[in-house]
């Protein structure tokens, strides 16, 4: 007779499966995607540190886009800032991506509890015009991966995200420092308006942030109470949020497309 097979081996076998990962009388292979040529015009959101908001910025780009758009969030399933965002599902691909939609707006998320950035799918196909990669891992991880991800957040136009704090500043001027691509990088800082920061937040601005400020490339979003406390939902997103993204949105489309007029 047989014995019972341990629940915990269960879930382990489950796991491989979802990996990519098979016993072939072969020592145990993780398929890794190294690249990824999208068709469609592609940006990049990247946290400064953890929960700062990137994924609420990614999905404002993406709502202010005036043509078909999609979200594609990066991050491990237990990561996620966007299990409550769609108003409908529409199921899981082969590859492992779960999609839904917000009014206009596609949200691919991923579906596994990835140990690296290596493990990440590939983005399949869609016939939206613009893909907003969220990439949702800390951001040196992704420099030192030889993944498609870290491929996309080096060539194409980047937002950094971070919040109003003195923590978040420093956090923002190192990323401006990891990613040394002031020409096509933007930064959207979550908080008060630049002339409300007090004397201590516009002392903690060191040079890079200072540059980014004075070449126009950092952008002030406004606080929601209502996000603050229960991250992204069905609702819409505030009218100011999607305003305060609409100008970077254009510059870092028209980046994306060679098109450099000037939007201000």
């Amino acid at each position: 007779m047989k014995s019972a097979v341990p629940v915990v081996e269960l879930k382990r076998a489950w796991q491989a499966v979802e990996a990519g990962e098979f016993r072939t009388g072969e020592p145990a292979k993780r398929l890794r995607p190294s690249s990824w040529t999208p068709a469609a015009t592609t940006v990049a959101v990247v946290g400064a540190s953890g929960r700062v908001g990137a994924s609420l910025c990614a999905v404002a780009l993406a709502t202010a886009a005036e043509e078909a758009s999609r979200v594609v969030e990066c991050s491990p399933m237990n990561s996620t800032g966007l299990a409550a965002a769609t108003t409908a599902e529409l199921g899981v691909t082969a590859t492992g991506w779960r999609r839904g939609t917000r009014d206009t707006v596609l949200i691919e998320r991923t579906t596994s509890a990835f140990e690296s950035v290596e493990d990440v799918p590939v983005p399949e196909a869609s016939d939206c015009d613009l893909t907003v990669v969220d990439a949702g891992w800390d951001l040196n991880q992704i420099l030192r991966s030889s993944s498609w991800l870290g491929t996309v957040v080096t060539t194409v136009p980047l937002m950094i995200v971070t919040v109003a704090t003195i923590p978040g500043l420093r956090a923002l001027d190192v990323a401006l420092q990891m990613t040394s691509r002031p020409g096509d990088t933007w930064c959207a800082v979550l908080g008060p308006p630049l002339k409300k920061w007090p004397k201590q937040l516009r002392v903690a601005a060191d040079q890079r942030v200072q540059a980014a400020i004075d070449a126009g490339r950092l952008s002030v979003i406004p606080n929601a109470a209502p996000l603050a406390l229960s991250g992204l939902t069905t609702e819409p997103l505030p009218p100011h949020i999607v305003a305060a993204a609409t100008p970077v949105f254009g510059h870092m489309v028209d980046h994306a497309k060679g098109n450099h007029h000037d939007h201000r």
